[in-house]
């Protein structure tokens, strides 16, 4: 099947063509069904034609003509051809225009290609085939997708692109539920739930005609996951008129594919350009190299040095025509035209500048950029592209080159900033650990701490795992006979492991998927975490076998008995960054209201009962437990629950509809509400999932560390973890000198306990600064004593919040580059963008590498993007300029190529150079001997193809084909990668080249 309308990768680097930014706030949007001619044209929405083209019949000349006369080099050869047409000019016309028009039109033909190519696809997107409802003949028809208007009603069959954003109706199935690919549209690979309303899930083929209705939503925006409206509902569907509120599992996006479901009934709310697809397509960040800028002014000296040799030339010539001239009757100097005119030197000088402006043109190499150009594409397609060595077998990815620009910038890194789950570690989530009621559950031991016992030449003593093997599975690793199949009736305080269990089971998001039978069933969850956590109730026997809307139901193994309860989900409070939790409401079959709620320990603890006996004698033991899972290098996650008084809860639950009915701040005001009933929990335990280490990261990053890079490894995940798997992936060693930086002490806590927040905010921030000074000190102490030793800096997530704040942000860098490691803890994701422009500040060069759509700000921020396609889908790998399989792959992308990449291009421009600047110094010393009266030493044919045809090749050759070592060199000898950290080298090679070629031409005329 054909590829949507926006292809792979689109999404986060759309030329900026697609670029349009919204000048004014727009009123909501109304959607009614059926739609009267009246409402259709008081609402004159977007069609559903779209369009992706730069150019058309009408504008590509002047556009494309336009993008080529960016570059200022083009302007200075476009000035000389137009010069060449004067009288004072040395060279025929046309030798100027034409090397002139080979660059140009090679660029405007290869434009003019690429955009014929979205030409052809607009064509065949816009042409697609979608069943439409024709409410005047009550039926179904066929119609192209730009002829799908807003408030249309259109079928979507199995295997099918959504042609625009839909209202879900209905599904062929009793749920109301469809699969959804978003693969093309954000990258992810796994399916996606989403979920009708119930008043309209009953809604068939031969029942649409019964389905009027209301839709009130925001204008268009650029927002993927959110959405804001409400659907009003008319009878039939409906007794009444009602009001209800939609949430984004109710809308399908333009760009995804119906999967696993027979067919779909949806309400077109969005078309065309207003599509969130198209909303996304915003103008990526421009990233140009620092050889580019580079060559900028090699380009302006060189101008400099044109205008100096033209300047010299015509002031000596206008002196020597107005003394000498007339002296030499050979030369009949009476019928001289004017630029030889003795009587008036000012225009002689004039019309000689502009001789050997065009004269001494060839200066300026004219091939240029479309050599760099066309050596930079074969350095990604080729050699990066097809590179073995990058190629990862069990996915099937090989390393991309998203962006040519770059790759000599892959040769100048001097600090790597890099996310932790999915980068360094696989983020295949395994349950592993947990503590229930103040005690500690499961045996077994993990990489991580395998990893640093050998490091320390310890031997632990592995647990015999092989009479638990039969519970392993996919998600779940877990080995404790006190908790395996029923024996856990048997410990001190099973009610507690019972709800435990059952939070696990209900708190979630996930779908079951198969029969229900353990070995088959499938969960289709949001997150490999909320997958273990789901597998890990099933296997304890808490299986979750049905869910719809509503109810889930799960089947319970108890000691006395198992069977299928029906719990009824009354409200769920999503996760997100900010609340850093996850709740749900549920109906038990007493007709208990209880509220399940996981998440950050931090967030947790601030909402338990302080009143509760068994919160306070649970606290320091689960804490110190979550620190001993931590310290093992696993993903700890708090689970508390309460129980609700329904009174309190029907009044809550007003306020809640309220919220989310909203129209304005809904997510704020939802969160608020939140607020409200999330508090006075119980604490159950914690939960802790091992994600393993990548395979070759401890290596690699050895590797990457002899090469003189450093390293900023930006986490979630709290110290103890974080410094753990610092150790075990060799980021950290016994070696370095460790300061760790943290925002919290006694007195802090003291004054957040006293609500004394201002003052707690004040103390923290002068604490952490007295700490960067402290360190500051030591290390200056250090260099003075000359003490070869090596630093590793490692801050908690309060401590990060002060350090990026403008009055310690100088001092936390200064101190942080002096560090071969800095490991930032409990980052948020605008954090990781911050850090990584406070890295840019410095004058470092930046790789910034992730896996996740929380590292897309980090990735755009940095000077070099470096996604990795793994578990969390696409979004990072979609937005980066460069596309790897596994984080070891970042070893011969940066040593092998990013060092040839840098070789070849500064040598091939260094060449260019040198031959122009030899090639336009002969011209300009044969000049000299003529008086500079601006004869050419050349012939004009000549002159024109020396650039074009007699020299083109060997700048090539150069770029493609030149290496001082062999390729494993670079892998045995990272410090050979440090030549590149500086340009002083290619400066002074620079400088070389160009004393040679001068040294040459005068060499060359005083040889006999």
């Amino acid at each position: 099947m054909p590829g949507p309308d926006v292809e792979q990768g689109q999404l986060f680097s759309c030329p900026k063509f697609l670029w349009r930014p919204r000048q004014k706030a727009q009123p909501d949007r109304l959607v009614r069904f059926p739609a009267t001619e009246h409402h259709r044209l008081e609402r004159q929405y977007a069609g559903n034609r779209t369009t992706t083209t730069k150019y058309n019949l009408l504008t590509f000349i002047p556009k494309s003509l336009f993008e080529q006369y960016r570059r200022v080099a083009n302007i200075y050869f476009t000035l000389v051809a137009a010069l060449s047409l004067t009288d004072y000019s040395p060279v025929r016309p046309w030798t100027t225009f034409l090397p002139l028009a080979i660059v140009l039109g090679v660029a405007m033909i290869k434009e003019a290609v690429e955009d014929y190519k979205r030409y052809r696809q607009d064509v065949e997107v816009n042409n697609r085939k979608v069943q439409v409802y024709n409410s005047s003949k009550r039926e179904f028809e066929t119609r192209t997708w730009r002829h799908v208007s807003v408030g249309d009603v259109i079928i979507v069959h199995k295997d099918e692109y959504l042609p625009a954003d839909l209202l879900f109706l209905s599904a062929e199935n009793p749920e109301g539920l469809c699969y959804i690919e978003t693969m093309q549209l954000d990258g992810e690979t796994n399916l996606k739930i989403k979920k009708t309303l119930d008043e309209t899930k009953d809604l068939r083929h031969d029942s649409i005609s019964d389905f009027k209705g209301l839709v009130t939503c925001e204008p268009p925006n650029s927002r993927l996951y959110q959405f804001t409206g409400n659907f009003e509902a008319h009878p039939p569907l409906v007794p009444n008129i009602r009001q209800l509120p939609l949430s984004p599992a109710a809308i399908l996006l333009r760009g995804c594919s119906l999967r696993n479901t027979h067919r779909i009934f949806g309400l077109v709310i969005y078309a065309g350009h207003d599509t969130k697809i198209f909303m996304n397509a915003t103008q990526p960040p421009s990233k140009r190299s620092r050889i580019e800028r580079s060559v900028d002014r090699i380009i302006f000296f060189m101008f400099g040095l044109l205008f100096s040799m033209c300047l010299t030339g015509c002031i000596y010539f206008a002196w020597w025509t107005a003394n000498y001239m007339p002296q030499h009757w050979y030369l009949a100097p009476n019928e001289a035209p004017r630029e030889y005119d003795s009587a008036q030197p000012g225009i002689v000088a004039v019309t000689n500048f502009i001789t050997a402006f065009i004269l001494y043109g060839y200066l300026i190499p004219i091939a240029l950029y479309v050599s760099m150009e066309m050596v930079k594409i074969v350095q990604s397609l080729c050699f990066i592209g097809l590179d073995r060595s990058m190629y990862h077998a069990e996915t099937d990815t090989p390393a991309v080159a998203r962006t040519s620009n770059l790759n000599e910038e892959l040769g100048m890194v001097n600090t790597i900033l890099s996310d932790k789950t999915g980068t360094l570690t696989r983020n295949v989530m395994e349950y592993f650990k947990c503590s229930i009621a103040g005690e500690a559950y499961g045996a077994g031991i993990t990489e991580i701490e395998r990893n640093n016992a050998e490091r320390r030449g310890l031997k632990l003593d592995v647990p015999d795992e092989e009479a638990d093997n039969k519970y392993r599975e996919q998600y779940f690793n877990f080995y404790d006979d006190r908790l395996m199949g029923l024996e856990w009736a048997k410990q001190p305080h099973p009610d507690v492991i019972c709800q435990f269990f059952r939070l696990l089971a209900l708190c979630n998001t996930a779908i079951p998927d198969g029969p229900p039978i353990p070995e088959q069933m499938h969960y289709e969850a949001e997150s490999p975490d909320e997958a273990a956590l789901v597998v890990a109730a099933k296997v304890f026997g808490f299986f979750m076998i049905k869910r719809t809307n509503t109810i889930i139901t799960l089947r319970e193994r108890l000691p006395e008995s198992t069977r299928d309860v029906e719990y009824e989900v009354l409200n769920i409070l999503e996760f997100n960054s900010t609340r850093k939790r996850m709740s749900v409401i549920v109906r038990t079959p007493e007709d208990k209201i209880l509220l399940y709620c996981k998440g950050a320990d931090t967030v947790i603890y601030e909402r338990l009962d302080r009143k509760h006996k068994v919160n306070e004698e649970l606290k320091e033991v689960t804490l110190q437990h979550m620190e001993e899972f931590g310290s093992a290098g696993l993903r700890t996650l708090c689970l508390a629950y309460t129980e609700l008084d329904p009174r309190f809860y029907d009044e809550w639950n007003e306020q809640f509809i309220e919220a989310k009915l909203s129209l304005v701040d809904r997510q704020a005001r939802v969160d608020a509400v939140g607020e409200q009933v999330e508090k006075n929990l119980q604490l159950l335990g914690c939960t802790a999932i091992e994600d393993k280490l990548q395979e070759g990261v401890p290596q690699c990053i050895k590797t990457l560390a002899h090469a003189g890079i450093r390293l900023w490894v930006l986490t979630g995940d709290k110290m103890e973890t974080a410094i753990n798997i610092g150790y075990a992936c060799s980021l950290i060693t016994d070696d370095m000198t460790q300061f760790q930086l943290t925002g919290s002490s006694a007195e802090v806590e003291q004054l957040e306990a006293e609500s004394r927040m201002e003052e707690a905010t004040q103390l923290s921030a002068q604490r952490l600064e007295s700490q960067l000074i402290k360190v500051q000190h030591t290390i200056a102490e250090d260099q003075q004593a000359k003490v070869a030793t090596s630093y590793a800096l490692i801050i908690d997530g309060k401590a990060l919040l002060y350090a990026l704040s403008p009055r310690l942000r100088q001092l936390f860098l200064e101190v942080g580059v002096k560090c071969a490691a800095v490991l930032c803890c409990r980052v948020s994701p605008l954090q990781k963008a911050q850090v990584t422009a406070l890295v840019k500040t410095w004058g470092d060069t930046t790789l910034a590498i992730g896996d996740g759509a929380n590292d897309v700000g980090m990735i755009q921020k940095a000077h070099i993007g470096v996604g990795i396609s793994g578990q969390e889908g696409m979004q990072a790998a979609m937005a980066s300029d460069f596309t790897i399989a596994q984080f070891r792959f970042l070893t011969p992308l940066l040593l092998v190529h990013g060092r040839l990449s840098y070789k070849r291009i500064t040598r091939m421009i260094s060449f260019l150079f040198y031959k122009n600047l030899f090639y336009g110094s002969t011209i300009f010393v044969y000049n000299a001997f003529t008086l500079f009266s601006g004869q050419p030493i050349y012939n004009d044919f000549y002159m024109t193809l020396f650039n074009v045809i007699f020299t083109a090749a060997a700048p090539l050759v150069i770029g493609w084909f030149d290496r001082d070592l062999d390729k494993g060199c670079g892998l045995r000898f990272p410090f050979l990668y440090k030549e590149g950290e500086t340009l002083g080298m290619r400066r002074q090679t620079g400088a070389v080249c160009a004393h040679d070629s001068l040294r040459q031409v005068l060499d060359g005329h005083t040889s006999p």
